[in-house]
């Protein structure tokens, strides 16, 4: 889709109505969607072929455990109704929390949960992929305390390009539906989202798909994390199959984008960085929700108010302008295919964000399940990772702080 054409539909209301009114309240009256937890002051938006009517904020519990049970209730009493998980954050403790508090008063009926398992080692051994994807679901649901997960997804981190048509995969998936215990197959995707979610629409098998793109990249072409820009092609084609999209890390690097912006029509509104992204990527034709991590009352209090806002097509397109001036990492890849010693640059810079926002423990955890090899000192300090970088990173600097950091 033509940028024109992107601002035209935006400004017009399709998918979102940006221009005048914000986002659309409630749905049209269609006795297939399946409705759970609506609120008057939540917005909702039925979820491709699942029929699921969604709210258009999800929970991303990556940082939830027992202490940060409050969150959660706020969000629940806010008619937040889709709560998203995997067996990898805080190994399993997220899960736990989320099936305690949805346990309790018969809670669990009226949300959708969506999880997600990690196969890479499996997938990369070529063995194995049917027997964990199955133990993972079984473990999964004892967990979550339900007897059925809305939404299982194939959790990428790196890329999964190779794994999107995994035969023995996608057989066990089709087989824990018929046993009832998942209900729609999905897939995540951090570093090669266009790629891959064209891959996952062809393949036809997805319902879903949770994607990380952002407007940073404004103008940096196709390569792999990628803007709205060069998600639209990937997006039209999931339209089409009617998938499902969650977008994820919509919000990454806000406070340097928007410290760009000096239009104030958008400094007067009051908005926070992160409220300007979350609601920029919304907009975005094709995008149903938005996942957004949450860790404090005033995170919650924040992006409650995000479906709100309204954004003419002109501060859209101000907005994306300072995205593409910003200048800071937009996790395209780039530094990963360009090294020689493999290191997983895009994920140590990863979680390296985490330790810098406050999540020391998980940041460290996740850094330390990386092999030797693949952390920041088998780095040959050749500078091809800097040199390829279309942001200019000081990358070699970044991933020497990273493992000062994380180590």
């Amino acid at each position: 889709m033509e940028r024109r054409e992107f601002l035209r539909c935006a400004a017009a209301g399709i998918g979102a109505a940006v221009a005048g009114g914000g986002l659309s309240r409630t749905l049209a009256a269609e006795p297939r969607l399946e409705r759970r937890n609506e609120r008057p002051d939540m917005t909702y938006v039925r979820l491709g072929r699942t029929n699921l009517a969604v709210s258009r904020i999800a929970h991303g519990s990556l940082h939830t455990n027992r202490d940060r049970l409050p969150v959660v209730a706020r969000l629940y009493e806010a008619g937040v109704n889709l709560y998203d998980s995997s067996h990898v954050y805080g190994g399993g403790k997220a899960e736990e929390a989320l099936g305690e508090f949805f346990a309790d008063a018969g809670r669990r009926k009226n949300v959708f949960f969506c999880t997600k398992m990690n196969l890479l080692p499996q997938l990369k051994a070529g063995q194995g992929v049917y027997e964990k994807a199955v133990a993972m679901t079984e473990a999964a649901l004892k967990r979550l305390r339900t007897d059925t997960i809305d939404i299982m997804m194939l959790h990428g981190c790196s890329t999964l390009v190779d794994a999107v048509n995994n035969a023995e995969w996608l057989r066990a998936a089709e087989d824990l539906k018929k046993q009832g215990k998942i209900r729609f197959t999905g897939i995540s995707e951090h570093n090669s989202p266009a790629e891959v979610l064209k891959l996952a629409a062809a393949n036809g098998r997805y319902d879903v798909a949770m994607v990380a793109f952002s407007i940073v990249k404004g103008n940096w072409g196709s390569l792999a994390r990628s803007d709205t820009q060069s998600m639209d092609p990937a997006l039209k084609i999931a339209q089409e199959k009617d998938m499902g999209i969650v977008a994820i890390k919509a919000a990454f690097k806000a406070e340097e984008v928007v410290a760009k912006v000096s239009d104030p029509k958008l400094l007067k509104k009051g908005y926070s960085p992160y409220q300007l992204c979350y609601r920029y990527i919304l907009g975005v034709p094709g995008v149903h929700c938005v996942v957004c991590g949450m860790t404090t009352l005033s995170h919650v209090t924040e992006n409650l108010a995000v479906p709100s806002i309204e954004l003419a097509a002109g501060e859209w397109e101000h907005l994306r302008q300072a995205a593409a001036a910003s200048g800071v990492c937009g996790f395209c890849g780039t530094c990963m295919k360009t090294c020689p010693a493999g290191l997983p640059v895009q994920d140590i810079l990863r979680f390296h964000g985490y330790w810098t926002h406050g999540h020391v423990a998980a940041a460290r955890e996740q850094y330390a399940a990386l092999a030797p090899h693949e952390q920041s000192p088998a780095c040959r300090d050749c500078g091809r990772c800097e040199a390829a970088c279309p942001g200019r990173v000081a990358i070699r600097q970044r991933l020497r702080a990273a493992h000062a950091a994380l180590s």
